[in-house]
């Protein structure tokens, strides 16, 4: 069983103890991740709980790209579950997938804003006339933001859109953030905030038509391109 949603990165957590296969520790991990898989997909795509007793105690997340349905979400938690172990027996990992994330650590660490565990991913190709590009960009994923944030409109912390940028050259800008819900709204806020400021384009160092900020706590992401499944959770357009 393989999803259509491709591995993006994983971050094995370098300073915490290993575990072993027949511990405690990874016992509970495995129980862990099978409650998160088998409930992910039905609470609308974000499940997060904790498994053991002290000094063994594991806490994890599974969260699925807001727009993508149940089975997506199900397939790409399952290919989570299986890798995760395989590539990391650390006491502490994440794993990001296009449709889903897993993290898991042997710290409390639910709405908490996790910038460690974050990373970039930039489309190679540069924006003609860059400088309103960028604007047009941040402009869309700031309003992004705002919607993603106001209980109002949606309570899974999840927004998508686009920005008509060249009508001439039919070129539209493509925006997506999502929060992990286990995070308040007001860690929500500053995490999509912050994600936003860490996009090469912000800085003005990149002028690039397309790019990410992929974390454990919250995404960005921005292309030339639409790339959401569900057009009916596209809210700006």
């Amino acid at each position: 069983q393989d999803s259509q949603s491709p591995l993006l990165n994983k971050i094995c957590t370098n300073t915490t103890k290993n575990y072993t296969e027949t511990s405690n520790y990874s016992v509970y991990l495995k129980n862990l991740l099978t409650d998160l898989f088998e409930h992910a997909p039905l609470k609308d795509g974000f499940w997060n709980n904790s498994v053991g007793q002290s000094p063994d105690r594991v806490y994890g997340l599974a969260l699925c790209r807001g727009d993508v349905s149940k089975d997506e979400c199900e397939d790409c938690l399952y290919d989570a579950r299986c890798k995760i172990t395989r590539r990391c027996n650390k006491r502490k990992a994440t794993i990001w997938y296009d449709y889903c994330h897993v993290k898991y650590s042997d710290d409390y660490f639910f709405g908490k804003i996790d910038n460690l565990n974050r990373f970039n991913m930039v489309n190679m190709n540069n924006a003609s006339d860059p400088r309103r590009f960028n604007a047009t960009a941040i402009s869309l994923l700031t309003d992004l933001s705002k919607i993603a944030t106001d209980t109002n409109k949606n309570k899974f912390m999840f927004a998508g859109g686009n920005k008509i940028f060249d009508n001439v050259k039919n070129v539209t800008i493509y925006g997506m953030v999502q929060c992990s819900r286990d995070l308040s709204l007001f860690n929500c806020r500053n995490c999509l905030h912050d994600a936003v400021r860490a996009l090469p384009i912000f800085k003005g160092e990149t002028f690039k038509i397309g790019g990410r900020v992929v974390g454990a706590s919250c995404t960005v992401r921005y292309e030339t391109y639409t790339f959401l499944n569900d057009a009916s959770k596209v809210l700006i357009s």
